[in-house]
């Protein structure tokens, strides 16, 4: 009877090891897939080189790829070159967007500042989420993004009244 007893509580302990085990097999392989979607996704909505040259599409564009690789905690593990690379494609579309709205060539004249921040290989994180927020008001007010009722109120721009 004894000697059930200890199988049974055996047999129990390794199954849920085994069973802890699958788990964390399963959880790191959905993990590993995971940046592979960001990346393709980040890189459908602004491949290499791309220059933008209507307003609503560049703000929507740029502030996706900002969701899917800082927002809901990825700021915690940057990709500085993949970062650098979204520098390089502002300054390069800002180079042919203005606006005529005064507030809001201020806040694309600071968004460039910013980039040109992030694109000299200086690893300011704050650099990032202030780019990161400057878009997200600017979908808010630019392009009726409803998607959140969130606001940082960093934009000079608030939308046409």
């Amino acid at each position: 009877m004894l000697k059930n007893k200890k199988l049974n509580m055996t047999l129990s302990i390794l199954g849920m090891v085994l069973a802890i085990a699958l788990a964390y097999t399963v959880l790191v392989f959905l993990n590993k897939d995971e940046p592979k979607m960001q990346k393709t996704s980040a890189n459908a909505e602004a491949p290499e080189g791309l220059m933008y040259e209507d307003l609503g599409d560049f703000i929507a564009s740029s502030h996706t790829f900002y969701n899917e690789t800082l927002g809901w905690g990825r700021d915690r593990k940057v990709s500085w070159p993949k970062q650098k690379e979204q520098a390089d494609l502002i300054i390069n579309s800002l180079k042919k967007i203005s606006a005529e709205n005064k507030d809001l060539q201020t806040d694309l004249d600071t968004i460039a500042s910013l980039a040109k921040t992030v694109q000299s290989g200086t690893r300011e994180k704050d650099a990032l989420i202030k780019l990161h927020r400057y878009f997200h008001d600017l979908d808010i007010g630019f392009n009726d993004y409803k998607d959140t009722t969130d606001y940082f109120d960093v934009t000079e721009y608030k939308g046409e009244s």
